[in-house]
């Protein structure tokens, strides 16, 4: 037996059940895990491009998913946040040099640079960057700007006092059959698919 199918810690065995049927149960999960990676993980996955591309052309970041009329979740496109970088490295570990904050390698150290992008300001008039807590130019760093899309998005489902009651009215749609027409294309999504 493999390490992976072993107990995770603090589970105790299923006493009530044979071996042989708590082998079949693993299986079976096994069998499920792999349908969910190779079936079902694309589905789950499908808004990812076409909400990109909305936020690209008319930056529409949340996608509200619905059953009827009641909000079971949403997805939200993940984008990159405003920060600075080191653009020149020659001039931003010249001043490193003269900061007295070099490793051998000659490079800025990291504390160093990170710090300086931490505390990095940008002068919205001139575009020069300084140092916030001394007040001193950074040379060699430049500021991009965020809101770019990551290629990820996050799926929330909608909660109530801490549980997550979207997921439970989309299954019950889902269990009551209101789904049945949008699922036809996908039927492994369909309640009944499994029985089988």
């Amino acid at each position: 037996m493999s390490h992976d199918a072993g107990q995770e810690a603090g589970a105790e065995p299923d006493s009530e059940l044979p071996l042989t049927s708590l082998g079949l149960i693993g299986a079976l999960a096994r069998a499920l895990e792999d349908h969910q990676k190779g079936v079902i993980k694309p589905k789950k996955d499908a808004p990812l491009i076409p909400l990109i591309n909305t936020f690209l052309t008319n930056k529409q970041s949340n996608l509200v998913v619905e059953v009827g009329a009641e909000e079971v979740g949403r997805y939200k496109v993940n984008v990159t946040r405003d920060r600075f970088e080191v653009a020149d490295r020659v001039k931003f570990d010249a001043y490193a040099e003269k900061k007295d904050e070099i490793d051998v390698v000659i490079t800025a150290k990291p504390a160093f640079e990170t710090a300086c992008l931490t505390h990095a300001v940008r002068n919205p008039e001139t575009g020069t960057i300084f140092d916030s807590r001394t007040g001193e130019e950074i040379p060699g760093l430049e500021f991009v700007p965020g809101g770019e899309p990551t290629g990820t998005l996050t799926f929330t489902w909608k909660t109530f006092k801490g549980e997550p009651i979207g997921k439970n009215v989309l299954l019950a749609a889902a269990r009551r059959g209101d789904l049945d027409e949008l699922l036809k294309e996908t039927p492994e999504l369909l309640p009944g698919a499994r029985k089988e």
